[in-house]
């Protein structure tokens, strides 16, 4: 039983990693800050964290990194009470260690020493991470009972949810309001006085200002306010310009910078005299407003109570698309084709907003006339938006986002990245100095984020922009599950080379959890109903949907339905099926027959293994689970296996297939392993009933001398002696150095299923020393042709395990030998 908790902790601890190489900075009671994460980044170590403290040194024998806290991190002046800017980040090369980390402040140098992410993590903070295990696998035990007593996928993940163990963000709640017949007309406003701060920057101003004059759709005025711009072709520019609309510009050409927040008073002074109710809006220069977005910014200011509307974004912070952040790149025409998206989104809502974002931003002129200019307090600008929003609220006023429109703003134009930085920082301070609720403000709209929908909806139609401009133009709308492994990582792989994905996911707390993966950036969304996900799709114009894995789902022999469903006439949709599995031949996915492998299962076999039991308490025949996935394999336009051994046992069950074989891309070699002391034999990656465990715990009980480590984890249900260690979670770059420091003489492969590809296998077989396994699917294909590798046929059964450990031993032999 100790074991078995054993196996389950290292597995929580793998998720919860992060908390295991936290380390705190000062002495009890006098907390001066926090190592956050100390994570391993191809050859690089990362470190993050705060210190109210003037600097951080982090020092190994042959070098030290300077670090200077200066990040804001609201949070923890919130919590703590310390400067904002406290937060801190670097990395050192991977090969630097032992590492120690050194706080200076005022009240001296306090240093302490730095866990390497290829070195185990300290006991005091396994002690630490044991406590919370302890307090989760209470809260988690009636799903364990439920699981003990009716073994299945689905009572196994709600284990996995209730430990905290789901290694993929769940998303807020899809709200299909946001989908519901278009709202009424915006009701048109008075002429809007539009206050155009200028520095520099000619070509987005030329942009911006053809952008106003063709794409405004209420009378308008523009006041130019040129702060003292450097680029002599500037002024002539845009005093022509000027000069030529009469009556619709006035211009304010500054002798000297005044800085953002001067000019933008001077604009606002101007504004004041000129009169008039209607409303002022604030607009950078590298913000490009589409067709008709006048309207639709002002129309909410016609509520008293709302001092500010500003619209969603590319780069506007907290009503940034597809994520929260400063924001992405947009290109040419893709902030035009997702207003388009956002002016169909449904319904009457604003959401109210912790503060109203400068860079277009609508400004009610009876909340102007209580608060009528900018602090310049906050110097050269950033955060006089947030001040300005502040007072007025205090005053009694709302502030919302107009998320039926979107504005590209190009950001940053204005400053330099290291000003722009360093203002950051000031500003930020002065907030939270003048509005201490103000931070807390911000994190609750994060958690509870009312624009989730709508970020997600439009961040599908910026990746559907991305898509479109790639070879084949479609975007790539993967079905997979919440379960990580295998399929999972080679669909990342699949996804960091496009770039851009939306991933449908099963087996989450609701039927479907709808992801979107643009530049590394992830927005996830949450909902039971399909016709919702086939709304979030609409604006999409082509769509290519595959199938990655199901594993997990409730109802698993409807998920082809679903996805022919997606697929939607005359719109140039493709379907394509990945065999990370065998899902698609049988419910058993891994083809294990009462244990064993037996093949492809014919039609009439009627073993239990081969059935489904669905949630009305039915069970569906391997026929009916053939008919369901067949009708999707024959609309599909292609099949792709990742080894020929795959290959030809899907095609035993669908041989009219469109199947192609093409094995995935290695990522960089793994390092050659030297270990100084081996003797250790070692298996490397996640073990359970499949991968083998049970072959391991036969080898080890029947080899009391000899010593094992899992590199990985493994299935807590099945017990491993005392003579197997259990590593837990490793990065793919640590294989070579974890091979030297347990001192291992060779690899196991003991899986017992044809896998379809197996990293693990090409990854041993990458440290040069000896890899037995089983000569069956994809890890037998690598192993036989490897000069390292040696396949062990499987039959006869009864005496697998002992030859498979006898050939390994062999060559273990024969290498040293050799040497």
């Amino acid at each position: 039983m100790l074991r078995r908790l054993q196996a389950l902790y290292l597995r929580y601890a793998a998720v919860h990693e992060d908390r295991l190489r936290g380390v705190a900075l000062g002495r009890i009671g006098r907390r001066i800050g926090q190592v956050e994460q100390v994570v391993r980044r191809d050859d690089r170590v990362q470190i993050t964290g705060w210190a109210n403290a003037d600097r951080i040194r982090v020092t190994w024998p042959d070098g030290e990194v300077v670090m200077i806290p200066d990040i804001y991190r609201g949070d923890v002046a919130a919590q703590i009470g310390i400067r904002p800017d406290s937060g801190f980040e670097g990395a050192v090369p991977a090969g630097a260690r032992p590492l120690t980390l050194h706080v200076e402040g005022p009240g001296g140098v306090f240093s302490v020493p730095l866990p390497h992410p290829a070195e185990p993590a300290p006991a005091s903070a396994h002690r630490r991470l044991r406590r919370a295990f302890l307090r989760d696998l209470a809260r988690a035990m009636p799903a364990l009972i439920r699981y003990r007593r009716t073994p299945s996928q689905q009572t196994k993940t709600a284990v996995k949810r209730d430990l905290g163990l789901e290694v993929v963000a769940r998303g807020h709640l899809i709200d299909p309001s946001w989908f519901s017949a278009r709202r009424a007309p915006m009701v048109a406003t008075a002429e809007i006085t539009i206050v155009l701060p200028i520095y520099n920057a000619l070509p987005y101003l030329q942009k911006c200002l053809a952008r106003v004059e063709a794409h405004t759709d209420l009378p308008w005025h523009l006041i130019a306010v040129d702060d003292g711009s450097t680029d002599p072709e500037l002024a002539p520019w845009l005093t022509t310009w000027a000069a030529a609309r009469p009556g619709k510009v006035t211009h304010l050409p500054q002798a000297r910078n005044l800085g953002f927040i001067g000019a933008v008073n001077v604009g606002l002074e101007a504004a004041e005299a000129r009169g008039g109710n209607g409303p002022v809006v604030l607009l950078n220069t590298d913000a490009m407003v589409p067709d008709g977005w006048a309207s639709g910014l002002t129309a909410p200011l016609s509520d008293p109570s709302v001092a500010s509307v500003t619209p969603m974004s590319n780069a506007a912070e907290v009503l940034s698309v597809p994520t929260m952040g400063p924001g992405i790149s947009l290109g040419e025409g893709d902030g035009d084709v997702i207003d388009r998206a956002a002016a169909a989104l449904g319904g009457e809502t604003c959401p109210d907003v912790p503060t109203g974002v400068g860079f277009c931003m609508a400004m009610a002129r009876s909340w102007l006339a209580k608060v009528p200019r900018l602090d310049p307090a906050f110097g050269r600008g950033y955060g006089e938006e947030v001040d300005w929003s502040q007072k007025t609220k205090a005053l009694g006023a709302r502030h919302l986002c107009q998320p039926r429109l979107f504005v590209e703003h190009i950001g940053g134009q204005s400053f330099g990245s290291e000003e722009k930085s360093r203002q950051m920082r000031k500003s930020n301070a002065l907030i939270s100095k003048r509005y201490p609720v103000f931070d807390a403000n911000v994190q609750r709209f994060i958690a509870e984020d009312p624009l989730a929908t709508p970020r997600l909806a439009l961040g599908i139609v910026l990746a559907a922009c991305r898509a479109a401009k790639a070879e084949g133009g479609r975007l790539p709308v993967y079905l997979a599950h919440t379960l990580g492994g295998g399929s999972e990582i080679a669909m990342q792989m699949e996804i960091e080379k496009r770039g851009v994905a939306v991933i449908l996911r099963v087996g989450g707390p609701r039927r479907w959890q709808v992801d979107v993966q643009v530049d590394g950036q992830l927005m996830a969304g949450q909902t039971d109903d399909l016709e919702t996900v086939a709304r979030l799709l609409k604006p999409v114009p082509a769509l290519e949907l595959i199938y990655s894995c199901g594993v997990g789902d409730l109802d698993p022999i409807t998920l082809p339905g679903s996805l022919m469903a997606l697929r939607r006439e005359g719109a140039g949709d493709t379907i394509a099926l990945h065999l990370h599995d065998f899902y698609s031949v049988s419910p058993s996915y891994t083809l294990l027959e009462q244990g064993e492998f037996n093949g492809t299962p014919d039609l009439d076999n009627t073993d239990p293994t081969h059935t489904v039991l669905r949630p009305d308490g039915t069970t569906a025949s391997l026929a009916e689970w053939r008919a369901a996935w067949g009708a999707l394999i024959a609309t599909a336009d292609e099949v792709t296996a990742f080894s020929a051994s795959s290959a030809a046992l899907f095609a035993q069950a669908y041989p009219d297939a469109p199947i192609k074989v093409r094995p995935h891309s290695l990522p960089t070699p793994v390092r050659m392993a030297h270990p100084t002391h081996a003797g250790c034999i070692a298996v490397l990656g996640n073990i359970n009933h499949q991968k083998g465990a049970w072959v391991l715990r036969e080898i080890a009980l029947n080899s009391p001398e000899q010593s094992f480590v899992v590199i990985g984890n493994a299935d807590s249900t099945i017990p491993l002696p005392r003579n197997v260690t259990l590593h837990g979670a490793y990065a793919r770059e640590e294989i070579a150095d974890l091979a030297e420091y347990y001192g291992v003489a060779g690899w196991l492969v003991p899986a017992i299923w044809p896998e379809t590809f197996s990293f693990t296998t090409h990854e041993a077989l990458g440290t040069g020393l000896p890899v037995a396994g089983f000569a069956l699917g994809a890890q037998g294909d690598a192993l036989a042709a490897a000069a390292n590798g040696f396949a062990v046929p499987l039959e006869p059964k009864e005496t697998c395990t002992a030859r498979l450990i006898e050939t390994l031993r062999m060559r273990i032999a024969s290498k040293e030998a050799a040497e």
